[in-house]
């Protein structure tokens, strides 16, 4: 107190009005692919997964659109884990059909890393590293008992690390997305409220027609389900309103500012896969 009036601190900055739980764990990383792969990969997917999980629902506001990004991570990590375990369980019916003995195997450089989880599947991300790790040392066990040539492993080295840094990829990759589609329904919004606010009462008065507001609307169109693609860039017997999948990805379709007719082809629509 001074001078009869309170002393008050410094203005708090907005950034320090949140405080953000994390976690740390201490992983071991044995084999150079999977401590490439979290140097390069881990702290991009946990930013990228963080972003997702916190940041973009605050933006999208829309439970659909949110469930439907986070299905596709969900699809992309499930994927990615079933099929590291896949190669797993081959390599390890091929030892035993051929009695090789797969013991524990020493690396010169085991390197021990503090990996900071910011979400719940920042630790999934942690976990397929690990599984990447296990696939590592099948594949070289397999190699020191002389059972796959020197291409071979090579080949198996190259093609996991950048399937499991792939993951990382696209994950960073679904988000950008994600934040470009957000961007544009924020654009569409603006537009159609400023179309609004100008619309003339003698407009009104006189019977001015007026462009259809509903035609002008943003519409989503998030792909559900495989089906062959008519001329209009939809599912067969499908319209442009409804929602439904396209191949394998999630998509968010955004018309142009004077959307087609149902007789005009799709190539007058902007794709934002999520």
């Amino acid at each position: 107190m001074e001078n009869g009036k309170a002393v008050k601190g410094p203005p708090r900055k907005k950034a320090d009005e949140f405080s953000n739980p994390f976690l740390t764990q201490e992983v071991k990383i044995h084999s150079s692919p999977a401590q490439a792969v979290f140097e390069n990969g881990y702290e991009k997917c946990d930013s990228a997964l963080h972003s997702l999980s916190v940041v973009l629902p605050a933006v999208l506001k829309s439970d659909n659109e949110i469930m439907t990004i986070n299905g596709a991570v969900d699809h992309l990590i499930n994927n990615a884990f079933v099929n590291l375990r896949n190669e797993s369980a081959r390599l390890k019916k091929i030892a035993e059909d051929n009695g090789i003995d797969i013991g524990r195997i020493n690396y010169t450089n085991v390197t021990t890393y503090q990996a900071k989880i910011t979400c719940n599947k920042s630790g999934q991300y942690l976990q397929m590293i690990r599984e990447l790790d296990r696939l590592m040392e099948l594949v070289h066990s397999t190699w020191l008992a002389g059972f796959i040539a020197d291409d071979a492993k090579g080949a198996l080295e190259r093609q996991w690390r950048r399937k499991t840094l792939g993951v990382s990829a696209e994950i960073s990759a679904i988000l950008a997305r994600a934040f470009s589609a957000a961007q544009k329904l924020k654009h569409y919004a603006q537009a159609e409220s400023d179309q609004s606010a100008t619309d003339s009462p003698a407009d009104e008065a006189v019977g001015t027609p007026k462009k259809s507001r509903a035609r002008r609307k943003l519409k989503h169109l998030i792909v559900r389900k495989r089906a062959p693609l008519d001329g209009r860039g939809c599912r067969s017997g499908g319209t442009i309103n409804e929602r439904k999948w396209i191949g394998d990805c999630y998509f968010i379709v955004l018309p142009s500012k004077s959307a087609p007719s149902h007789t005009q082809k799709s190539t007058q629509n902007q794709y934002f896969c999520v």
